[in-house]
């Protein structure tokens, strides 16, 4: 097989350190086998990509309630369908090449999905970083098979179908999309929602508006997703979560957290990182009715991270277009009553927080 065009283009984007905190994708092997897919699968002679489509509706009304989650998730957690349906076409294909060997793969491994999917011509690769396909549009996950044995290769298609359209670099709040086909993860919603660990960069929060779990902004943007299908299989579809809310959200414990997304693609952020999420969109909604909410989760909550950014989120309410004095006053008790916080993380948001209410800064953070 002819090397992939991708890999320049991936090492390119580690060299700028737009990977962010995901140091596992700069790894020696994690490059190696990237770059050279016969060391994960010895006398690999072919790749069989294939595309899963999820559902491309939204639910506004539960949104409004739960915050924005990318479409993706909303519903079971893809590896696992993917995972399913790649199983039957394992076993297909060994029944049609005895004695093959074919590994499976739906983004469980150091393969370049998207380059390997333009190579079989399922699309081409959009101004957003992510595959297009003229009929799937781009709600859709890839999968692989590698295989030991030549198949007769598909076509590529002879060019991409962007044209001079850039609706998904106007769309992205927090300018992620740094040039065309170039993501800097480091200022993706999606990467700052899941797959970072620590605080929000502060700059970067009001963008991030009510997005708990993921983004869809640019792909929203995008008019070949005029076209995309339903998706066929109903567990992709989206869980309505009823009874929840952002604020009820914040009373989550580890049991809690782990059951109410038993199976989701949304234990990924793990439960510090979805309420620190959860903080930041109700900070960006601007509804003082979250004040309470966000008062007990600064002074109760066991994970710095959290209250650090439920602190952030009361300044925010205090200090809201249109927010009453009662509202600011009860942002403003709240902060206070946390300005002997240990955690020297959420005692610097606590005094930010309190100063952009312009009340005088807290005491020093005790011993």
């Amino acid at each position: 097989m002819e090397p992939l065009e991708a890999r320049a283009h991936y090492e390119a984007w580690l060299a700028a350190g737009r990977h962010g905190d995901m140091a596992w994708l700069a790894s020696p092997r994690n490059r190696q086998r990237r770059s050279d897919p016969h060391r994960i699968l010895p006398g690999i002679a072919s790749v069989v990509c294939v595309a899963l489509c999820h559902q491309p509706q939204q639910d506004q009304a539960m949104h409004r309630r739960t915050g924005r989650i990318a479409r993706y998730a909303l519903g079971t957690d893809y590896h696992a369908i993917m995972g399913e349906k790649l199983g039957a076409l394992v076993a297909e294909t060994r029944a049609l090449l005895p004695g093959a060997r074919v590994l499976e793969y739906s983004d469980t491994g150091a393969i370049l999905e998207r380059g390997w999917a333009e190579r079989a011509g399922l699309g081409w690769i959009g101004k957003h970083s992510g595959l297009l396909s003229q009929t799937l549009g781009s709600w859709l996950v890839l999968g692989e098979l590698l295989i030991d044995r030549a198949l007769e290769p598909d076509v590529p298609l002879a060019l991409e179908h962007c044209g001079t359209c850039h609706r998904c670099i106007d769309a992205c709040p927090t300018a992620a999309i740094v040039a065309p086909y170039q993501l800097d993860a480091r200022r993706c919603i999606s990467y700052l929602t899941i797959e970072h660990r620590g605080a929000i960069p502060i700059a970067l929060r009001p963008a991030i508006g009510d997005w708990v779990f993921g983004c869809d902004l640019c792909q929203e943007a995008c008019p070949w997703n005029r076209f995309a299908p339903p998706a066929r299989d109903v567990r992709l579809h989206a869980r309505r979560l009823e009874g929840w809310s952002l604020e009820r959200f914040l009373s989550l414990d580890e049991a809690g957290f782990q059951a109410l997304f038993a199976g989701s693609p949304i234990r990924r952020a793990r439960r510090a990182g979805f309420l620190r999420n959860v903080c930041v969109a109700l900070g960006n909604r601007g509804d003082a009715a979250a004040i309470p909410a966000l008062a007990t989760t600064l002074t109760r909550d066991a994970e710095p991270l959290v209250r650090a950014h439920a602190a952030w989120a009361l300044g925010e309410l205090g200090r809201a277009a249109g927010a009453g004095t009662e509202a600011r006053a009860a942002a403003g008790a709240a902060l206070r009553g946390a300005a002997s916080e240990a955690s020297s993380e959420v005692h610097g948001e606590v005094a930010m927080a309190i100063a952009r209410l312009g009340e005088p800064a807290p005491a020093t953070v005790r011993s």
